[in-house]
């Protein structure tokens, strides 16, 4: 599992600094940082919802 979300934060790090090259269209490389964006996104509103839910389950775990 954390081997998928730190190739997943690595190849985010690539495209957003990555510029145009050899060719490759603006565009694209906009569309790539979107999907990659958006992605991380739903991670960490995930992440945040389960933390969440654990809390309200188990209220002995939540952080004060």
């Amino acid at each position: 599992m954390w081997t998928g979300i730190i190739g997943l934060l690595t190849k985010g790090l690539d495209i957003i600094l990555k510029t145009s090259t050899n060719g490759e269209k603006e565009q694209d490389l906009k569309s790539k940082k979107l999907t990659i964006y958006s992605s991380l996104v739903i991670i960490i509103i995930l992440t945040t919802l389960f933390m969440c839910v654990l809390a309200s389950l188990f209220p002995g775990l939540s952080i004060t």
